[in-house]
């Protein structure tokens, strides 16, 4: 169940991911998520507070992007996530 936290959508070249900064009883976790390919890039990791998980999120998403296709990543766009 999701207390409070965030996501972002990234479409760039051939890519797409959506990247969570979330708040749950587990405590803060961010994650990256391959839309395309239906595959966690970078599954929960426990961070210490939103802002840390917006910033994990996007350093595991410019990661990635830059090792399998060159790219960069674009200005990020946060958006409230749902809670329950």
């Amino acid at each position: 169940m999701l207390d409070e936290g965030v996501w972002a959508e990234v479409k760039v070249g051939d890519e797409h991911l959506r990247l969570f900064s979330e708040q749950s009883p587990l405590g803060v976790q961010a994650s990256v998520y391959n839309v395309r390919s239906k595959s966690w890039i970078a599954p929960s990791e426990a961070v210490d507070d939103i802002e840390q998980g917006k910033e994990r999120a996007a350093a595991h998403a410019q990661a990635y992007l830059s090792k399998t296709a060159n790219l960069e990543l674009p200005r990020l766009e946060w958006k409230r996530a749902r809670s329950a």
